[in-house]
């Protein structure tokens, strides 16, 4: 899950993740693991889903959808998609191809999906855990979101029990031997799967699956590499259920998150000129705001504070209040504050851009420029120009000219 703000959605960089809470766990029971992923046009909250995909070793689903918006330039090359509009139409096209793909409106291909999903449970009871892997976990939410939008939830809870994060897993079972935990990293450990191309839904659904079943086989006294995992061993079920999240759980971060960024969104005022700054600026204005949301303070409190005790008020309310920053960012918070709030002085603004090279041009000025002083040295041959070689030329041609003259007076 991740930030709806407008106001710093040009980058991606600077949008923090909802704190990702320990995944609370379910109950062991008669289950399906399936490989999940999807395709975004960023990480927000807002953003869409640009492919829908799963993996079963026996059955696979993958479905483009066509967003409203266009792809964010970082997830147009991170999925290798973008979107053409071509007038008439917007039509959505492989990079890696150059083709065209087919694609379905949002909520036809979620139809599509949950139509396979309860196809695939089979003899699963008790429902479908989806397992996808992610450092920042950005996919439950949206997924959720959409659902919600389109009144699919409840048939969605009737089939999915929870959410599994592969990260968690492999970062639990993986940490005396390796330090990153990431896809590529773990299917070449693991599956010694070199040169994978993650851009795609579909090929991170499967290696999903894959290092899950993989952990959760290894842990048994008799391996058997020769048989595939079918996602309903008892072992592999077992193995995933305390990393599982159930449904509830994750509509409760949802909700939990949009009051965050209610209380966050308050502080707009206070730094919008730094979040329309430099990238680095935008992350660390970004980081200051989040400190205050997350220590529930609003606009208004600090508006109040400053009301009765002016500096000083500010100074206690952040120093007493936000205990997880350190001395150097509440000094900043303070200064940021206190120079909104007075209106005596200048409000905190970026840090103007620096170039090594102050003297430099705009390029079409450096052309017109160097055009000019050609054309002034070529038509008149008294003037003297810095490079020998421009000198030499304009006298073999003056040198030509003359021989010219003389051969047809001759």
């Amino acid at each position: 899950m991740v930030q709806n703000d407008s106001s710093n959605s040009g980058d991606e960089n600077s949008t923090p993740s909802i704190f990702e809470n320990q995944a609370k766990g379910i109950p062991t029971g008669n289950f399906r693991l399936v490989g999940w992923g999807v395709d975004t046009t960023g990480r927000r909250l807002i953003d869409e889903i640009c492919q829908i995909a799963a993996y079963t070793p026996k059955s696979q689903f993958s479905q483009y959808i066509m967003p409203f918006a266009d792809l964010n330039p970082s997830y147009r090359r991170k999925h290798s998609i973008r979107v053409v509009n071509t007038g008439r139409y917007r039509m959505l096209k492989d990079m890696r191809s150059n083709k065209f793909v087919k694609t379905k409106s949002d909520i036809s291909a979620l139809t599509d999906f949950l139509t396979w999903l309860e196809k695939i449970q089979g003899d699963a009871t008790d429902g479908i855990i989806l397992i996808y892997h992610e450092i920042r976990k950005a996919s439950p939410g949206m997924l959720l979101e959409v659902l919600r939008r389109y009144n699919l939830l409840d048939r969605f809870n009737k089939v999915v029990k929870g959410f599994a994060n592969g990260f968690n897993i492999a970062q639990a079972k993986c940490a005396r031997t390796t330090k990153s935990f990431s896809l590529r990293v773990m299917s070449k450990v693991l599956l010694n799967q070199d040169d994978e191309d993650f851009s795609s839904a579909v090929d991170r659904a499967r290696v999903s699956y894959q290092i899950a079943a993989h952990l959760a086989q290894g842990e048994r006294q008799d391996l058997d590499d020769k048989k595939e995992s079918t996602g309903t061993e008892p072992e592999v079920i077992n193995f995933v259920c305390p990393y599982t999240n159930p449904i509830t759980a994750e509509e409760e971060e949802i909700a939990q998150f949009k009051v965050l960024l209610e209380r966050q969104n308050t502080f707009r005022p206070v730094f919008g000129a730094l979040l329309r700054a430099s990238r680095s600026e935008r992350q660390h204005a970004s980081h200051l705001r989040r400190l205050l949301a997350e220590n529930n303070i609003n606009y208004d409190k600090l508006k109040e504070a400053y009301d009765t005790g002016a500096k000083e008020g500010l100074d206690k309310v952040l120093k007493s209040e936000i205990a997880n920053a350190k001395e150097a960012e509440l000094k900043e918070l303070l200064d940021i504050l206190d120079c909104f709030f007075d209106p005596d002085k200048k409000a905190v603004q970026p840090k103007p851009r620096y170039f090594q090279n102050n003297n430099r041009k705009p390029r079409g000025t450096r052309r017109s420029f160097n055009k000019d002083k050609n054309s002034e040295s070529t038509s008149s041959p008294n003037v003297s120009s810095d490079n020998p070689t421009e000198q030499v030329k304009i006298e073999s041609e003056k040198n030509e000219s003359e021989k010219e003259k003389t051969v047809e007076v001759q």
